[in-house]
């Protein structure tokens, strides 16, 4: 039995498909096998090029159907006999010793379920060529970092990375998400699943791909409605402080697209989360207007959120819920926990 199984998802990325194979033949670990799954059954290339590797450890699933990102991302999450599971994306790809570096942070962590390495940040050019940004998700180093529930990463995002992540198969089952989540924010439902601490290994071990042309780009109202969910979920259950919410505050002040409207979306659903208001400024109320009355569509749709997305919200509400509870005796805190 081999120690690892690895998960390659490919839909119509015939030109990276090749790179990310090539990226798991060279890992150092060679203990390892590969589900290829192509979501696109009219096509026949990845079939083609698993046939002219011809390497044992490979195999392809050819779907009947085309089944969406997230029904095929949850293919991933089942229970398999060999103890550790990874996700490889085919527009993104690995360094040599992502497998090797993941199983010996594993080794030294044996309560952790899920780690996931630091990515370095690749654009596509309209030419076809990739530009090294010289970027990174998280600051490059050696240190290893344990996280436990309540981060503000995770107020309406992720700290994990699909693309970067391992888990322990024991658990796997227990990470599937409802079908009918938007691709999107794939990543922070399915971190509420996660049991705490989970993992970062801060040395770069993976590439992600910022590609021209992308799903998540068309699904932006769901994705803000979700968020919208996310983060009232997170405030129903979760014990914060008040520095902590004028740290949320002010991070969706800054950000470029400025995100201070979910805050007050999230409060409007959910009257646990009328706390939230306080730490609105009157320049956040102004923002809050001026754009409603620009795009009335979208803030209706934000403040209906929870009767769009019933079943997503029940999903967040319940995790969260649990992840709270895991962890109700302790504050919200990163660990170091010791280098590679």
């Amino acid at each position: 039995m081999a120690r690892c199984r690895i998960y390659l998802l490919t839909y119509r990325r015939d030109h990276l498909l090749p790179r990310a194979l090539e990226s798991l033949l060279a890992q150092t670990v060679t203990d390892w096998v590969c589900e290829l799954h192509n979501d696109d059954p009219t096509n026949p290339f990845p079939r083609q090029l698993v046939e002219s590797i011809s390497d044992p450890r490979i195999t392809i699933v050819d779907h009947a159907e085309n089944l969406g990102a997230t029904r095929t991302f949850n293919l991933v999450f089942q229970p398999v006999a060999e103890p550790f599971v990874s996700l490889l994306e085919d527009d993104n790809w690995w360094e040599p010793d992502f497998l090797e570096t993941l199983l010996a942070a594993f080794g030294q962590n044996p309560s952790v379920q899920i780690a996931w390495t630091n990515m370095r940040l690749w654009q596509e050019c309209e030419d076809g060529t990739w530009l090294d940004t010289q970027q990174t998700v998280w600051a490059e180093s050696s240190v290893i970092q344990l996280f436990d529930w309540g981060q503000m990463q995770q107020v309406r995002g992720a700290l994990h990375s699909n693309g970067a992540m391992m888990m322990r198969s024991q658990s796997a089952a227990d990470y599937t998400i409802p079908e009918t989540t938007p691709f999107a924010p794939i990543e922070a439902v399915r971190e509420r699943t996660f049991r705490f601490p989970i993992l970062l290994v801060s040395k770069v071990c993976a590439n992600f791909a910022i590609t021209q042309s992308t799903a998540r780009a068309s699904q932006l109202t769901e994705w803000a409605q979700v968020q919208t969910l996310l983060t009232a979920s997170f405030f129903k259950h979760t014990q914060t402080e008040p520095e902590f919410i004028q740290q949320v505050w002010q991070a969706a002040r800054s950000k470029p697209a400025r995100s201070t409207n979910g805050l007050f979306f999230a409060a409007f659903l959910c009257k646990k989360c009328r706390n939230l208001l306080r730490y609105a400024t009157f320049a956040d109320w102004l923002f809050l207007i001026a754009s409603s009355l620009k795009h009335p569509i979208e803030t209706f749709r934000s403040l209906n959120a929870i009767k769009v997305h019933p079943e997503i919200w029940q999903f967040l509400d319940e995790q969260t819920a649990q992840r709270a509870q895991e962890v109700s005796d302790s504050t919200p805190k990163s660990i170091e926990c010791g280098v590679l």
